[in-house]
């Protein structure tokens, strides 16, 4: 694999010298980096026993976002029906319009799904965020806005889902904090997709040591910084397919095993368009595999392409 990666690798540099954009090289690489990683086809489905009981997720955004949750969330309910059902937990702050609230409850019309709205406090407002916006820290909310639920799931809302969620709903985090793919070799993970350890979080009061440590440290990537210095040693690492970046490029295949990045083919779960070159942006600027998040997007009747 890594030798075949290298030669790829050398033909999408030479490739990309044809471009005169940032974002059209990125582009050039990633189609020839990532050919045929991810199957067309769908393969054949044994019926299964519905779960019985509602998986625990929430996504954490704004006005400005909620579009974007739509699609998520979509995405979530369509490749789950007749297999599970959630219960969705979306923090918002508290002038969240109530026409984007019935939006969202609308997506949930013939599933068993539940949808709750949580709004932010402000906890995390004298936290250091450069550019980001405030959502950034709200999934750290999550063990106080959620005091009975021991284990929730975490998602960004760039995110959308190729399968459910019912095998990650029966991990055994013991006493681990997060469980999340690692970003890089030293065990670094990505905090767009967690698996978050509430109960732990509450009794070890990390709650308490965010806030403070927020506000005394400038991180280059605030949340996930955090989240990576403060749970060392208590994180289990997902496989690959939980949080597919394609824009982490050729990091993906120094970081990952082969045997992970295979696994993609017929088993994604999650497709995380992270970084700067996003599906809903102008069709130039837009990164590899977008067409999959316009598929879902279509069907929200919220975009036009």
């Amino acid at each position: 694999m890594r030798y075949k990666w290298k030669i790829r690798e050398f033909i999408a540099t030479i490739a990309s010298l044809f471009y005169r954009t940032r974002t059209s090289r990125r582009r050039v690489r990633d189609k020839i980096r990532f050919k045929n990683i991810l199957s067309t086809e769908k393969l054949p489905e044994i019926p299964v026993k519905k779960a019985k009981n509602n998986i625990n997720i929430a996504f954490c955004f704004d006005n400005n976002g909620y579009k974007l949750a739509c699609v998520s969330i979509k995405s979530l309910l369509t490749v789950s029906k007749n297999k599970c059902d959630y219960n969705i937990y979306c923090v918002v702050d508290k002038k969240f319009p109530e026409k984007y609230k019935k939006q969202l409850s609308n997506l949930l019309k013939n599933t068993e799904s539940k949808i709750s709205f949580l709004y932010a406090n402000n906890d995390f407002d004298k936290s250091y965020r450069a550019n980001w916006p405030k959502a950034v820290f709200w999934r750290l909310l999550l063990p106080k806005l959620l005091p009975n639920i021991n284990e929730i799931i975490y998602s960004d809302i760039d995110i959308i889902f190729r399968k459910d969620l019912i095998e990650l709903s029966n991990i055994d985090m013991g006493k681990n904090i997060l469980a999340g793919v690692k970003d890089y070799n030293n065990g670094y993970i990505n905090s767009g997709f967690l698996v978050m350890n509430l109960k732990q979080i509450r009794q070890e009061k990390l709650y308490e040591k965010w806030i403070k440590v927020s506000q005394q440290k400038k991180y280059k990537n605030p949340d996930q910084d955090l989240l990576n210095y403060t749970c060392r040693g208590k994180i289990i690492h997902l496989p690959l397919r939980y949080n597919f970046q394609p824009m982490m490029g050729k990091m993906i295949f120094k970081v990952h095993t082969e045997k992970e990045i295979n696994d993609l083919k017929n088993n994604l779960v999650v497709l995380h368009y992270s970084n700067w070159m996003k599906p809903w942006h102008d069709k130039k600027s837009r990164p590899i595999y977008s067409e999959l998040w316009w598929d879902i997007a279509k069907q929200t009747k919220l975009f036009k392409e």
